[in-house]
């Protein structure tokens, strides 16, 4: 997976116009600092960031110039089960952003929107955050792409500066919450949650993207398991059971997959120390209705893919995750199979059909896979 190169060409052509003279050193310094306040600092909170126009200046140009192109594919993946499921509609997305930033989710959205209709839907964008000049930033970015053809669907954009906890009236079909959650308490949470399900029309949904730590993915594990009245879980589970990953203290469910950054980027990256290859990120996708991803894939028994494979020496281990329970299979090399090889090529988000419940997966199983966050046609 790599991002379009136009992205990267609108915002280092933004940022030298918001922010001259700010080079790739400047640039490395302030994006470790930025994930350092994330990932070392949880104390922190974010804010430390935009206390001194100095650092808030870096910041934004370190969300701007990196953290944006590379976190603008991962709303691409609940999106696209929402479409395996045919539950995307063709019509105008009513979309509320809540705690926008520089517009990351919903742009990443619109790009998917455009990629995934041959006439795109256009999006009509409520956008809140508190930060006025993030909003600005957004705004721009959002003319940027549109001039661009068949980088985003047609965004009408309403943004304004607005704490999170103040939404405004009216119905969505889908809300965005990135790398929000985090960042409030667990009540202060699920009082969002109540304001998001009294606003999300029937057929809408609500996706939650959060960064792929540890405490803050368990958490979002257990706001699944205590979600206000109305709200079900659509995916990425296929369980409606309590998190198997809460069970013990050690286990947690996120996102990783296979993503290059483009070469400047990446010396970016290599420079703040932060990984270059992969996409990483935690979700949740909730509805009121019963859809649940579970029931868009043919058949029952199906099990997710939760862990990266595990190759040592002459087998193949991966753990999945379904009605069942956590569990791991084990595959040698030797009994791999046409009829089980979409075991041994399985990744991370991929749901796998078995006809055994055994832990060792022999050559005469047979095991059926599917990606619904993949690129590919709805159901």
């Amino acid at each position: 997976m790599e991002l379009d190169p136009r992205w990267l060409a609108i915002t280092e052509a933004l940022a030298e116009r918001r922010y001259p003279g700010l080079g790739e050193k400047a640039l490395m310094e302030a994006v470790r600092a930025r994930s350092d306040a994330y990932t070392k600092e949880r104390s922190f909170s974010i804010k430390r960031l935009a206390k001194q126009p100095a650092e808030k200046r870096r910041d934004l140009f370190a969300r701007l110039r990196f953290f944006l192109p590379r976190d603008l594919m991962k709303i691409q993946f609940p999106l696209r089960e929402l479409h395996y499921a045919g539950l995307l509609p063709e019509r105008e997305w009513r979309v509320l952003d809540i705690g926008c930033g520089l517009g990351t989710t919903t742009l990443g959205a619109a790009a998917v929107a455009a990629e995934l209709f041959d006439k795109p839907p256009k999006l009509q964008v409520r956008a809140l955050d508190q930060d006025h000049v993030a909003v600005a930033i957004f705004s721009e970015l959002t003319a940027l792409a549109q001039r661009e053809e068949g980088l985003v669907a047609d965004i009408r954009l309403q943004e304004r500066e607005a704490d999170v906890r103040e939404l405004p009236n009216g119905r969505f079909d889908l809300i965005l919450l990135g790398l929000v959650m985090n960042e409030l308490d667990l009540e202060e949470r699920r009082t969002l949650l109540e304001q998001c399900a009294a606003r999300l029309d029937d057929g809408g949904a609500i996706v939650i993207l959060e960064p792929a730590l540890k405490e803050v993915t368990r958490d979002l594990h257990r706001l699944r398991d205590d979600l206000p009245a109305g709200l079900r879980v659509f995916g990425p589970c296929l369980t409606s059971k309590p998190c198997p990953m809460l069970e013990g203290d050690r286990d947690w469910c996120h996102e990783d997959r296979a993503f290059r950054l483009p070469k400047k980027l990446e010396r970016v990256a290599r420079g703040a120390s932060l990984r270059y290859e992969r996409l990483t990120f935690s979700y949740l996708t909730l509805r009121r209705d019963d859809a649940t991803l579970a029931q868009s894939l043919r058949g029952e028994g199906w099990e997710r893919v939760v862990s990266q494979t595990l190759r040592t020496k002459g087998k193949r281990e991966l753990f999945v995750c379904g009605e069942s329970g956590r569990r791991k299979l084990r595959i040698l090399d030797r009994e791999v199979t046409e009829a089980n090889c979409a075991l041994a090529e399985a990744s991370r988000g991929t749901a796998l059909q078995l006809e055994t419940d055994a832990e060792r997966i022999r050559k005469d199983d047979v095991v059926a896979a599917v990606n619904p966050g993949s690129k590919g046609e709805p159901r």
